[in-house]
């Protein structure tokens, strides 16, 4: 019962944190840390939380996807256009995360590294906020650079939202399509490491301390208040005040930083 305790709080804390700039796979590791859930360990039970919040992103967008999807189906341009950009996004990262797997499966057992890197988002959050708004649309070279900073999210406590929602704010795209656009990556990453993780548990076996329904538990967890917390992140968006999670990121990466130290 109290292993499921832990996965309900793991789970609540990856869908308020996947989408908020904050860096879900930075909190998970700081509260693995600071609340002796280190039994817990492996990337299997972040992959089926993962799932949660990809599950999240699904309900949330599915008109627009729907919209897309059947857009492509029937050779329209826009539609084509906009799942090409998408796929171009998703190569940096596809290629930094088989290139460099096991360095970064390593980084999530480094709790006084993730707080280096909350302190970075933080300082990149808050810059994000002083650039002109030009509100353009992504194009190739937009999308390229937004993709490049999700690879760098593959880093724990880097924020894949805040990095990609923070560059097409630096690059002038606009608020709502900056958010559509960095949460439409999301999908085919979160997809194909869901593949991976089921191939890897059929080769090793379970090696994540959690039972099936506590894994069960986690994924409805994660996607309800992941569903949420996005609702949350777009309307925090449209009224500009995303940066101030970077003054979060950087307190709690400082504050971390110094008690892993002392």
């Amino acid at each position: 019962m109290n292993n499921l305790f832990n996965v309900i709080v793991l789970a609540i804390i990856q869908g308020v944190t996947e989408f908020l700039p904050v860096s879900s796979s930075g909190h998970l590791v700081l509260a693995k840390h600071f609340l002796g859930m280190k039994e817990l360990s492996g990337v299997t039970l972040e992959i089926v939380l993962n799932t949660g919040t990809l599950i999240a992103i699904l309900a949330f967008y599915w008109k627009r996807l729907w919209t897309i999807g059947m857009g492509v189906l029937r050779g329209e341009k826009e539609s084509i256009h906009f799942a090409l950009l998408i796929g171009a996004g998703c190569i940096p990262a596809i290629a930094i995360g088989f290139l460099f797997k096991d360095r970064l499966e390593g980084a999530f057992s480094n709790p006084r590294f993730v707080s280096c890197t909350l302190m970075g988002t933080g300082l990149f959050l808050i810059g994000s906020h002083f650039p002109k708004k030009n509100n353009r649309p992504v194009g190739w070279v937009s999308g390229l650079m937004i993709g490049l900073m999700q690879a760098v999210a593959l880093l724990p406590g880097v924020s894949r939202s805040g990095s990609t929602i923070g560059m097409s704010r630096f690059l002038g795209i606009e608020p709502k399509q900056a958010a559509e656009f960095s949460f439409f990556m999301l999908i085919p990453l979160s997809v194909g490491a869901c593949l991976l993780a089921v191939r890897d548990l059929m080769r090793h076996g379970n090696t994540s301390g959690c039972t099936a329904l506590e894994f069960g538990v986690g994924l409805a967890v994660s996607a309800v208040v992941g569903y949420f917390s996005l609702m949350w992140l777009v309307s925090l968006l449209q009224r500009g005040r995303f940066w101030r999670f970077g003054i979060y990121c950087l307190c709690v990466g400082l504050i971390s930083f110094f008690a892993l130290s002392f």
